[in-house]
């Protein structure tokens, strides 16, 4: 395969496999990869799915409309909501697979997710809490390689930013650097 199209497993056909303790950075790249194929399913699995009613003046409801009435361009908006399906099914191991199968929209199965993965709100907040703590108290023994130092605060700064869109530094590069033991 060549190498444009093909970047450690993650070819520009099929997002990138959710790995055991990598949902963080699997949920960024899975982000971007699904925008840059079509900002309508990301649509969908945020918003859920699109769907398309009318108003039975019978009953005074609001019920879906039948395939059959559906304009050209609301079938291939319907459509969106099955390609948004199969595009997080494909990035699925067996096991995740099986956690979701049974929801009913790509939003749902977006949520569940984000739930196991992530926790609700305040296990975010806590989540988010602990890694401040470990940015904060962040160093690196003499035993210890730079690679490897940097490799694990690389590791703390993505999670922080996964978790908190909004967080921000613009010392990192001076944490890291005081961080370095004195040789």
């Amino acid at each position: 395969m060549p190498q444009e199209n093909y970047i450690k497993g993650c070819s520009m056909q099929r997002p990138l496999l959710l790995e055991p303790n990598g949902f963080f950075f699997w949920k960024s790249r899975f982000k971007t990869f699904v925008k840059s194929k079509d900002i309508d399913l990301w649509q969908v699995i945020q918003n859920g799915d699109f769907y398309f009613e009318v108003k039975d003046e019978e009953m005074k409801l609001m019920k879906e409309t039948p395939y059959e009435l559906l304009k050209d361009n609301e079938k291939k908006q319907l459509g969106k909501n099955e390609e948004a399906k199969m595009t997080i099914y494909n990035a699925l191991p067996c096991k995740e697979y099986e956690r979701v199968f049974i929801c009913k929209t790509t939003k749902e199965v977006w949520h569940t997710l984000i739930i196991t993965h992530q926790g609700n709100s305040q296990v975010t907040n806590c989540k988010i809490d602990l890694l401040t703590q470990e940015y904060k108290k962040f160093s690196i023994s003499n035993e210890q390689t730079i690679n490897s130092g940097f490799t694990r605060f690389n590791a703390i700064l993505t999670s922080l930013k996964s978790l908190d869109p909004g967080y921000s530094s613009k010392n990192h590069v001076r944490k890291f650097l005081r961080a370095l033991p004195l040789k």
